[in-house]
């Protein structure tokens, strides 16, 4: 738009308000970049932590000898990884580790050996723990039992972490959206002339 028939002074407010517009802009794209990228982290991590999640699967087979062998299989997402074999198993117990308020609890395999974890990793909940417990020596000392099988399945909890920081992270990114919409109208409305 030609400016020529608008008085001296008008110009220089036109001028000013088109600097200031863009300026407005330029500052506007600083914390549009900002809660963006914090957005797609974010989510990026919730999708790493809802594929994070274990299922662990323990089957035990009685031999006509009564002896006791048993397999464990741990799924990572879609990674399942190589079965290991558990040979001489004498019982089981629980392993516990934390403080005195807020403790963590694991099943542990004792065999003559060694002790092998049942998950690597711990879990809150000592009931279900003491639940596998449970079952696992009473198949043990019940010789008449042929076959056992015991799946620990933390892929609920994995996926409600990952929900959260998911919808946490659109949440950053609808911000960042608001943000550049708030600057673009202001920079539009201080390019009126009145």
């Amino acid at each position: 738009m030609d400016d020529d028939w608008l008085p001296y002074d008008l110009k220089q407010r036109r001028q000013s308000r088109r600097q200031n517009s863009q300026r407005n802009q330029l500052k506007g794209w600083l914390p549009t970049l900002i809660f963006g990228s914090l957005g797609v982290v974010s989510i990026g991590v919730g999708i790493m932590e809802m594929g994070a999640g274990q299922m662990t699967e323990l089957v035990c087979m009685r031999s006509v000898t009564k002896r006791l062998a048993c397999s464990r299989t741990v799924t990572t997402g879609l990674i399942r990884e190589p079965t290991i074999e558990i040979k001489n198993i004498e019982k089981s117990e629980i392993q516990q580790v934390g403080r005195k308020f807020r403790n963590a609890y694991r099943v542990i395999l004792v065999t003559t050996d060694e002790e092998v974890p049942l998950t690597e990793h711990f879990k809150s909940d000592e009931r279900e723990s003491l639940e596998h417990i449970e079952q696992l020596n009473e198949f043990i000392q019940n010789d008449s039992e042929p076959k056992l099988e015991l799946q620990v399945d933390d892929r609920a909890q994995s996926n409600l972490f990952g929900l959260m920081f998911i919808s946490t992270g659109m949440l950053w990114v609808l911000m960042a959206i608001v943000v550049q919409i708030a600057v673009n109208r202001k920079s539009v409305l201080t390019q009126k002339v009145y």
